[in-house]
């Protein structure tokens, strides 16, 4: 096996954390007693949601780190100022989500903006030169994003 072709089967692996806690989440919420019913291993959905979101934001970030340190040039250091950012606000969610349940819901709609800006700075590097890698990016980032969009709906429906 490859590298690329592990990291396509590793890449789209990688959804199933978040289309789970977003399908028991639509699951509880349209046919159960509400969101509050929603967990996985006796946890919160939406939380293991965010925590995961979270974690993944992170990597995300640490490999934008990574390819702005091999650039050499002036957008390399917005680049990594950009990928610390990503991370600080990653793990701000997680701390969000103990304040009020509409905190919550403020945390999956910072995430879903990380993703889109991980998106973006991924587009002015490289990366998007990189045909099959640039595409599974956009997939990914299209069901990420769609799954944030589904579970931010949940969330304000039970607001």
């Amino acid at each position: 096996m490859t590298s690329a072709t592990l990291t396509r089967v590793l890449g789209f692996l990688g959804l199933v954390p978040f289309m789970l806690p977003s399908y028991l989440m639509a699951n509880a919420a349209l046919f159960g007693s509400g969101l509050q019913s929603a967990a996985i291993f006796g946890l919160y959905a939406p939380y293991v949601f965010i925590a995961y979101s979270a974690i993944i934001l992170s990597f995300l970030g640490g490999t934008l780190w990574a390819q702005a340190r091999q650039a050499d040039d002036s957008s390399a250091l917005m680049t990594i100022l950009f990928s610390n950012l990503l991370a600080l606000s990653a793990w701000a969610c997680l701390l969000l989500i103990y304040i009020a349940p509409i905190m919550t819901v403020f945390s999956v709609c910072l995430l879903l903006a990380g993703y889109l800006g991980m998106l973006f700075a991924e587009s002015l590097n490289d990366v998007s030169r990189q045909r099959k890698y640039w595409r599974m990016r956009l997939w990914l980032t299209f069901w990420v994003a769609l799954a944030h969009l589904l579970v931010i709906s949940l969330m304000m429906a039970e607001l």
